[in-house]
């Protein structure tokens, strides 16, 4: 699984950060994908985690965690519930609905984030 990220350039680091017992098993900043425990991560998740990669590049980082940010206290006014908030942002929809199709992150079309 790890050489399949580092053929498009993204890094997958270990760290103590993420609690093994903690419901978040990763988290992608900046083009790195960080994970708690490695044994945790199969190939779905980090897929997963490689479309959110693509999606922060091409909304240039900042601009990326501005929009979820928003996204997600739009959707926490709506639904008063943080897992629904989560499930609502369309960058967690894009990652959700394409995480088991792995050659999805070669053939991804710009912002699709917005597409169906």
């Amino acid at each position: 699984m790890i050489s399949e990220c580092m053929v498009i350039g993204t890094k997958v680091i270990e760290t103590r950060l993420i609690p093994a017992s903690s419901d978040i098993l990763a988290i992608t900043l900046f083009g790195l994908v960080f994970v708690g425990d490695r044994r945790r991560v199969d190939r779905y998740l980090l897929n997963h985690e490689l479309i959110h990669c693509q999606q922060q590049l091409e909304w240039l980082y900042i601009p990326f965690f501005v929009i979820y940010g928003v996204e997600w206290l739009i959707n926490m006014l709506r639904y008063r519930n943080s897992r629904k908030a989560y499930m609502a942002i369309s960058f967690e929809r894009e990652a959700y609905r394409h995480e088991r199709d792995l050659g999805y992150v070669a053939r991804r079309k710009h912002y699709g984030n917005y597409r169906k």
